[in-house]
Parts: C-alpha cells; structure tokens; sequence
C-alpha cells in the first residue's frame, strides 16, 4: 500500500499535509489494524521530513530509489 500526496503551493505551510497524513496514520492503525507504517521523500524536500517528524515518526535509513536520494521514515503503532 502506498499514498502519494502533493500540495498547490499556496497551500504549503498551513497544517494540511500534517493534518491529513494524521488521519491516514489513525485509520491504518485503528482500523486496518496495520503494525507498522513506513514513509519516504526525496532529501531535497525538508518540508515533508518535517511532517514525519511532526508525526513522530523516525528516521531509518537513507539509500538511492530510481536515482533520487531518498529518506525513509517508520512509525510504529503505539503500544496501548
């Protein structure tokens, strides 16, 4: 399962992508019953890594995809 998301820049820095990528992480984890969610960006764009972070998520590892580098992110169901 993957979800690709882009924002208009006049929308950029207004909370949307956390907002939305808050929500997706809650259902895949309350309701799709998922364990695990993983998240990547190319280097250049910070301000995705800043909503991984945001989201708590954490840094796993850095490698090369099609050409781009890129950053992967993991963020583990909380433990109730």
């Amino acid at each position: 399962m993957e979800l690709l998301f882009g924002l208009s820049p006049t929308h950029w820095g207004q909370g949307f992508a956390t907002e939305a990528a808050e929500a997706v992480i809650r259902y895949a984890f309350e309701t799709l019953g998922v364990t695990l969610v993983h998240a990547s960006t190319d280097v250049p764009n910070q301000a995705s890594v800043r909503v991984m972070e945001r989201l708590g998520m954490h840094f796993e590892r850095q490698a090369t995809i099609n050409g781009l580098d890129t950053l992967f992110y993991r963020l583990p169901r909380p433990t109730p």
